[in-house]
């Protein structure tokens, strides 16, 4: 008689029948133990920033399918941080992770390397030939520095001219992985690459207007723009993005200023 498979089979089964009744995630694969989550909290209290480093770690650990725990903290404040927390990040970087006793891990890119290391099922594409050329926080260091910045969106502004370096890099990247427009992500999952790259590209097309008017994607990045287009509305995106209000709040008191937004922005 196989009752060890019968018993597996059962207990397939109920985990099944229970999946819509609010019962925990079951898991059959290699997955950290205990994994809690720090996220820094935003502006409205209980909800977490808009940070492309929150936004990708969320999507990273949505595709992964690893239970976890979420903690949304203010180190500045010192509110709702846990114990190991105020022990092993005395600067108050976040994200943070906990997992598996003591293992911890500061910052999303270092938490996600961590964790692919160790538990490669589901395996995420690491992205085509040269993607590690690229990193989100580029895009994300650039956005910033163009808000500061007095200058207009030209070519006497250095960091509109290293964003355009890096546009095209980004243009030609994409041709070199998907040979043609339009082919960008259809039928195929977020790479860990695309989980680096999208939330920093939408933060920044989302709001450079919003704080400094004249901002457009240069003409001569097309397969960036279809790229951008076919990702922003990526289903695994769209649970996790941030609205435009969240963003503003988000860069507000980076920029030392306050937008007064209408009502037809979400």
């Amino acid at each position: 008689m196989r009752t060890g498979y019968n018993a597996r089979a059962q207990q397939r089964a109920r985990a099944k029948k229970g999946a819509g009744a609010g019962q925990k995630k079951i898991i059959d694969y290699p997955h950290p133990k205990n994994l809690n989550i720090c996220f820094k909290e935003g502006v409205e209290e209980g909800k977490v920033n808009a940070d492309p480093t929150t936004t990708e770690l969320k999507i990273y650990l949505e595709m992964k399918g690893f239970p976890h725990k979420v903690h949304i903290v203010e180190p500045e404040k010192g509110r709702n941080l846990p114990e190991w927390f105020r022990k092993n990040n005395w600067d108050g970087i976040l994200p943070m992770a906990k997992y598996d006793k003591e293992q911890y891990k500061i910052g999303s890119a270092e938490i996600m390397m961590a964790l692919e290391k160790k538990f490669r099922v589901p395996l995420l594409c690491a992205g085509g030939m040269g993607a590690s050329r690229f990193r989100g926080k580029t895009v994300k260091n650039l956005t910033l520095s163009l808000l500061k910045s007095v200058r207009p969106y030209d070519d006497s502004n250095p960091d509109w001219v290293d964003l355009k370096s890096e546009f095209r890099q980004l243009d030609e990247y994409l041709v070199q992985c998907h040979n043609k427009e339009g082919d960008y992500l259809k039928e195929k999952r977020f790479t860990l690459w695309d989980i680096r790259m999208v939330p920093a590209l939408y933060n920044l097309i989302s709001v450079a207007n919003l704080f400094k008017p004249g901002f457009e994607i240069p003409d001569d990045v097309p397969h960036l723009r279809s790229y951008m287009n076919h990702a922003f509305e990526d289903p695994i995106f769209l649970k996790f993005r941030p609205t435009v209000r969240q963003i503003v709040t988000y860069f507000e008191p980076k920029l030392n200023v306050r937008l007064v937004l209408g009502d037809d922005v979400q």
